[in-house]
Parts: C-alpha cells; structure tokens; sequence
C-alpha cells in the first residue's frame, strides 16, 4: 500500500518535517531528508499496527487526502 508523505524543511532549525495526511496525527522531524523519511515509514508501520489492534481490523486504509499549494 502506498502513502503520501508531505516533507517540509525548515531552515531556520536546519530541521525537515514530515506527515502522512491521510494519518490523522502522523508527524515526524528529523535532521536530514533521508532520516526523516525513514522515521515516517516506521511512524506509517506502528500506526497502521496499532490501529489494527484497538479495531480488530488486520490491514487498515489511509483516509481519502489531496496535497495541494495554493498562492496568497
């Protein structure tokens, strides 16, 4: 299953972010990209096993999301 990781850097704080908009409540920070990435691949992995356990359900699904950048 697939999921789409929003990234963020920050450089005031030299720091990336990432979440999972289709997690509620999935968020990470990291000192690099690539660390980043990989604590939300393992942040996707302990959600989805937690949600199976409170629900019973064996494989859970990301809720319906759009990542879109609008200008102001």
């Amino acid at each position: 299953m697939k999921y789409r990781v929003v990234l963020e850097h920050d450089p005031d704080t030299r720091h990336y972010t990432a979440t999972v908009p289709g997690l509620p409540g999935l968020f990470v920070d990291g000192p690099s990209e690539a660390e980043t990435l990989k604590m939300a691949k393992e942040g996707i992995a302990f959600y989805l096993e937690e949600l199976a356990l409170e629900s019973g359900v064996r494989r859970a699904k990301p809720l319906p999301s759009k990542v879109v950048t609008v200008d102001l």
